[in-house]
């Protein structure tokens, strides 16, 4: 029986790969941290494989994603929606990580290459081709990495968009994103520019600015996605102040357009998304305001941030924002206060807190806005 045939493979074999992206996080071998990237590697080829076999492993993969199997892959739809969580939460890591190593060490080699040598020792020119050996070894090995991994999540951004807008993770999403696209297609980003890099190094930055920009538009544009999943993405857009800024989609739609790396409809779609944002970034205002003022107790003890869904940590009496808190945990399953081990379902809800702060949060908005209007 072929693999396309097998209604066996097509019901669990994107799951079972998704759990070993997961589960392969920890070896127990003294060189895991750069196994896992390998292995990953090959699971995401894997997927994209099966994804263009046909309709059935994409069908199989959005029902998963979006918890519409008939039957569970686990044996417990909480299992199956962990492995979700902890999917996406370790895909936005490796992104982070592998287009960071890959842009630093492309950098280097820069900066190397450029350097005159006729003005170096014997020993500075010895130990400038060591650091030129080491970052070309490293950026061949991060650039292919990479490039499969915002490939992936490009395109399950767009299939199932809903866990890449979890509260968890649509902060780190949106700060990961637009630093990369400030590389990418902000105002130094010739610096990434190197001697024959595709040959080199398989490093295409207009494939990725492409990809990256995708992403913008599945997460804040989708159709089929509740609005207030998509405001919840476009503030996280807005509200990183670190890489955010309003000429950030104009250059690079500046670039797509020039390079003709999206159609028309696609460069619209981007412009609608940057108008979006700059509408957001005034909203923002009121989130200011109202962490500004909020008492102590309204406020996340790790981000400053307003609760707005309060969980008490059993393990330290402490009280943190569900989606924080959860974020923390599906990296790292222990209190961010003591270090005790701590999951999840441990987590013990505070309808009452809840409630007492949506109600203030309500009262304070509209005094704002009424002294706004004055």
């Amino acid at each position: 029986m072929s693999l396309d045939n097998s209604s066996v493979a097509r019901s669990y074999l994107v799951p079972a790969l998704l759990r070993l992206y997961v589960d392969i996080e920890h070896t127990g071998s003294h060189s895991q941290f750069y196994e896992k990237f390998n292995v990953r590697y090959h699971i995401a080829r894997t997927l994209r494989s099966l994804w263009a076999r046909g309709s059935s492993y994409v069908d199989a993969t959005r029902a998963f994603f979006m918890m519409q199997s008939s039957q569970t892959t686990t044996g417990n739809l909480r299992k199956d929606q962990q492995v979700i969580e902890e999917f996406v939460a370790r895909l936005m890591t490796d992104t982070t990580y592998l287009l960071d190593e890959s842009l630093s060490k492309l950098a280097i080699i820069r900066d190397i290459e450029k350097r005159p040598n006729e003005d170096n020792t014997p020993e500075q020119a010895e130990e400038a081709a060591r650091r030129l050996q080491e970052a070309e070894r490293m950026a061949r090995s991060m650039v292919s990495l990479a490039h499969e991994t915002v490939h992936m999540l490009a395109y399950l951004s767009k299939l199932a968009p809903g866990p890449f807008q979890a509260g968890e993770v649509v902060d780190r999403l949106a700060s990961m994103l637009n630093y990369n696209l400030k590389q990418l297609a902000g105002p130094k980003c010739s610096n990434l520019r190197v001697r024959d890099m595709k040959a080199r190094f398989s490093f295409s930055p207009r494939v990725l600015l492409s990809e990256i920009t995708s992403v913008y538009i599945h997460l804040g544009l989708h159709a089929d996605v509740r609005s207030e999943a998509v405001d919840k993405f476009v503030t996280a857009v807005v509200n990183d102040d670190r890489s955010y800024s309003v000429e950030l989609f104009p250059e690079a739609y500046a670039i797509l357009e020039r390079r003709s790396l999206k159609d028309a409809h696609s460069l619209g779609q981007l412009l609608e998304f940057a108008a979006k944002c700059k509408d957001a970034k005034v909203d923002s205002k009121v989130i200011d305001y109202l962490e500004s003022v909020a008492p102590d107790e309204y406020l996340d003890p790790l981000l400053a941030s307003l609760i707005s869904d309060p969980v008490r940590l059993p393990t330290s009496g402490n009280v943190m924002d569900l989606s924080a808190i959860k974020g923390q945990l599906l990296s790292d399953p222990r209190d961010p206060f003591n270090r005790a081990p701590l999951t999840i379902d441990m987590l013990e809800p505070m309808p009452e807190l809840k409630a007492e702060i949506s109600k203030w949060r309500a009262q304070t908005v509209a005094e704002y806005q009424q002294k706004q209007s004055q």
